[in-house]
């Protein structure tokens, strides 16, 4: 079971109070991908954006400043409703892959994690282990869990714990 914290990056918050709003189209050039509407999808490219809400968007990026990123989206979102945030700061992300990831976070969650509902390029924000966190399917056994700072050392202890029922083989 592959279980780490992955390295720093910028993640940067984006919202809108308009739920009919169209993201400008500087934004898909500037990320390189196409904007996600529909909560629970991905777009992958030189940066991620994780649709989690109606008007809710992470932009992941692996880059450690964020300000570069973040100035060239409010100078996009210019006469918009949608505005950007560095949240980089407050979340972190943990990965987990292998062959019992999807079970290892069923223990924790209500998703429905099989493969053909939460392929890769799916994510979903829910309750884990009692935390807020987005799931984030990256590849067919590997996931992302965004969390806050604050829980990380929490989820990184529960995920050991529940991980041990996987690793040690019963007596027949």
């Amino acid at each position: 079971m592959l279980k780490r914290v992955l390295d720093p990056c910028s993640i940067i918050r984006v919202q809108s109070w308009d739920s009919e709003a169209i993201v400008p189209s500087a934004v898909e050039d500037i990320l390189g991908v196409a904007w996600p509407q529909q909560t629970g999808t991905v777009a992958s490219g030189p940066a991620s954006v994780i649709c989690v809400g109606p008007t809710d968007w992470l932009v992941v990026a692996a880059d450690l400043d964020a300000a570069p990123w973040l100035k060239r989206l409010e100078e996009s979102f210019q006469g918009s409703s949608f505005r950007a945030t560095d949240v980089s700061q407050a979340l972190t992300s943990i990965e987990i892959g292998g062959s019992v990831s999807r079970d290892l976070l069923a223990k924790a969650c209500s998703l429905d994690l099989h493969p053909q509902l939460f392929p890769p390029g799916r994510s979903a924000r829910t309750r884990f282990a009692g935390m807020p966190v987005i799931v984030r399917c990256t590849e067919t056994s590997t996931f992302e869990l965004i969390v806050t700072k604050s829980h990380a050392d929490y989820l990184l202890c529960w995920l050991t714990d529940a991980a041990i029922e996987f690793s040690n083989p019963q007596p027949a």
